[in-house]
């Protein structure tokens, strides 16, 4: 009776108290499958084959400790104290019940291995023991935690087989040992066999709770899996439970929103979450709400709604990070697609901030997609600016003159805007400051008929010191500092000359910047600068249409800065490469175009590397035997050149140049050929091969060393 109703009554209390704290606290991602077990797992958890030291003292206090370690402290005292273990038998009824405490302690403080010694001991010593059947299933969950999940499923395939050949079945057991099967199937990545386990713990179900999350997960799954009714079943299930928590029916709302398809009138899940968000109750899911919303609108086309309910999703209070993320990522993609990099590169920062220190494979892509967004911002400025001189050079001097007077007009009304803001913070300011020195130390001083001493007045120093600096100018602090008036006034007149100057050179510069001829002096005038602004624009929009198709995947916009490059009559090298590049994006759309930029390749540039692999694509193409051999086919070409085997190592990277197309090693490819032309043909032919790398290559190491290399030779 002490064991029961003094000390593992104290336990269990300690230990109840933990759980349903831990189980308030835990947060669920529903962006993604839910896990079956509501536990976070720490990484970097120390295993031990004893209890903690201050676990087990009896003089420890109990601030010190979580619950779950007094719960383990006093489960262990039950044992130390009141075991009576008599003739090879426990004469204590309790003490099962101390290491049963002992046990599931130790697993929610994360010791697994402790706590699978405690229920081996069970079942060891305590086989018809009245709690064998949890020992058994609690010794399984800690098996599947430490994945030794073929242990755990033949152990709980023998419970559930038990439990069948008996006439009562117990209910909760099998739930139990079904939701554990589903765990270590999880871990297994058998989708279907946790389907299977899910759907037998829902049918043996005693705990409304632990069945709506359970019908929560499989309905998860099943539109995981492409099983739409079947998901819309499972979430409707979910719904219709009472006596739930709240926060599985609004997800299961939220998860039936995301089976929306083309065959589902969009006005009808528009209508439902409008509905949901204006229920006071779901104040708390309102960025789930919104961010969803923002979903269906995006899918119906309704770019607008979409964005503000993405914006909305986001500044919603207790959005989580993730769903923020989500959102984030979402509307820089659309900005992106729109063209308006400036936003979308702010959207995708902010998907890297709300994410910290998360490094999943999404994050690396989008951390990537922002380093290359930055030097296509570069290049969509260089066009714009580039594209808008030859517009200016192209139009009548007349027109020059309009085209910056509207400018300047533009800038007069947005330099007043930015004085209007500027004055109106110094104010705010000067009151704020105004409004800190009135509540300064000096008040206290103040006697009760109102007086205060000039010196703690914090405003009355102030003003007296800007009225002594302007009657007697900037003094030092030394005895007669009268008698050095005449210096003051030369000082004065000094500091007066020179404002008068900096004022005179501020009228100067608005002079020149209201007037248009100072724009217009700007403008390139000899055939050599508008040659290399010519130059220049051409490139970009060449190696702009390169990174929009190697880094982005972006075939349109790579499509239109290629064809719109041709339009210019640029060089022979970017008409070479851009009809090339051309022909490979319509030969993978099957369009007929792409016959139209062959042609131009194959009858205009015959000897080129490019017409070659056009017309005989057998012989260069190693990667129909398989993506692995061609870093194995790299590795081979470079111990070629190392073994100064430069003829070999040529012409093999010459034929590679087909198979790399596209791929990572590809850059390395066209340094390596780089330096074996340096070996074979001289510094000319080194030179163009280094350029051919800035050209092709843009935003890689290969460009940057490049670059430097390029340095060197000029």
């Amino acid at each position: 009776m002490t064991t029961e109703y003094n000390i593992l009554y104290n336990g269990e209390i300690a230990f109840e108290k933990d759980w349903k704290e831990m189980q308030e606290n835990y947060e669920d991602n529903y962006w993604n499958v839910l896990p079956i077990e509501p536990l976070e797992i720490k990484e970097d958890y120390v295993e031990e084959s004893v209890p903690k030291k201050k676990g087990v003292l009896e003089n420890e206090s109990d601030e010190k400790q979580t619950p779950f370690e007094i719960a383990e402290a006093k489960a262990v005292k039950a044992v130390q104290k009141h075991s009576m273990f008599i003739d090879g038998s426990e004469r204590n009824s309790k003490i099962d019940d101390a290491y049963l405490l002992l046990g599931k302690s130790r697993y929610y403080s994360q010791r697994f291995i402790p706590a699978l010694e405690a229920f081996d001991y069970i079942l060891k010593n305590y086989p018809e023991a009245s709690l064998i059947k949890e020992a058994i299933v609690w010794r399984a969950k800690t098996n599947v935690r430490l994945e030794n999940e073929e242990v755990a499923l033949e152990s709980l395939q023998e419970r559930l087989q038990e439990e069948k050949a008996q006439g009562k079945i117990d209910a909760s057991i099998v739930e139990e040992a079904h939701m554990i099967s589903a765990m270590a199937w999880n871990q297994l990545d058998s989708v279907a066999m946790v389907i299977h386990h899910l759907n037998e713990a829902v049918n043996f179900s005693k705990d409304k709770s632990k069945k709506a999350r359970n019908l929560l997960i499989l309905g998860q799954l099943y539109l995981q899996e492409g099983e739409r009714e079947l998901s819309q079943k499972s979430f409707q299930e979910v719904i219709s439970l009472k006596k739930i928590p709240y926060k599985y029916k609004i997800h299961a709302e939220i998860e039936r929103a995301k089976n929306y398809t083309n065959d589902t009138p969009p006005s009808q899940i528009v209508d439902r979450l409008q509905e949901l968000i204006e229920i006071r109750e779901n104040r708390p899911y309102l960025a789930a709400l919104y961010h969803q919303l923002g979903v269906v609108h995006k899918e119906s086309g309704s770019r607008d709604l979409s964005v503000q309910n993405f914006v909305k999703s986001i500044h919603t209070k207790n959005a989580q990070n993730f769903q923020k993320g989500l959102s984030y990522e979402i509307l820089g993609d659309l900005f992106f697609k729109e063209a308006n990099y400036k936003n979308a590169g702010a959207y995708y920062d902010s998907v890297l901030q709300v994410s910290g220190k998360i490094k999943s494979k999404r994050i690396r892509r989008i951390s990537k997609k922002r380093e290359n967004l930055e030097i296509v911002l570069v290049f969509e400025q260089r066009i714009k600016r580039n594209d808008s001189i030859f517009h200016l050079l192209s139009i009548e001097p007349s027109e020059q003159v309009l085209f910056f007077e509207k400018y300047i007009t533009q800038l007069k009304i947005k330099e007043a805007e930015a004085l209007k803001v500027a004055t109106l913070q110094q104010k705010l300011a000067v009151y704020q400051e105004r409004a800190v020195n009135t509540v300064g130390p000096g008040q206290q001083y103040t006697s009760k008929s109102g007086g205060k001493w000039y010196f703690y007045n914090q405003e009355t120093l102030a003003y007296g010191a800007q009225d002594f600096q302007r009657n007697w100018g900037k003094r030092e602090l030394k005895d007669n500092w009268r008698w050095s008036s005449k210096l003051a006034i030369v000082e004065n007149k000094l500091e007066d000359a020179s404002l008068e100057k900096k004022k005179n050179a501020v009228s100067n510069e608005l002079l020149e910047k209201y007037n248009p001829m100072f724009y217009i002096d700007k403008l390139p005038k000899t055939t050599k600068e508008r040659d290399s602004i010519f130059v220049l624009r051409n490139t970009t929009y060449y190696q702009l249409g390169l990174v929009y198709k190697e880094q982005f995947k972006e075939t349109e916009l790579a499509l239109e800065k290629l064809e719109k490059l041709l339009s210019y009559d640029p060089s022979q090298r970017l008409v070479l490469g851009a009809n090339y590049q051309l022909y490979k994006m319509y030969k993978a759309q099957n369009s007929p175009l792409a016959g139209i930029y062959k042609k131009v390749v194959v009858n205009q540039f015959p000897n080129s590397i490019f017409a070659r692999m056009i017309l005989q694509p057998e012989d260069y193409n190693v990667r129909e035997q398989g993506e692995a051999l061609l870093e194995d086919k790299y590795k081979e070409i470079y111990y070629l050149y190392s073994s100064e085997n430069y003829k070999g190592a040529l012409k093999e990277i010459e034929k590679a140049m087909f198979s790399f197309e596209g791929d990572k090693l590809q850059p390395k490819l066209a340094l390596l050929r780089a330096h074996v032309l340096a070996k074979l043909a001289g510094k000319t032919a080194y030179k163009k091969a280094l350029e051919f790398i800035v050209l092709n290559h843009v935003n890689t190491e290969e460009e940057k060393r490049a670059k430097e290399l390029l340095k060197k030779i000029k």
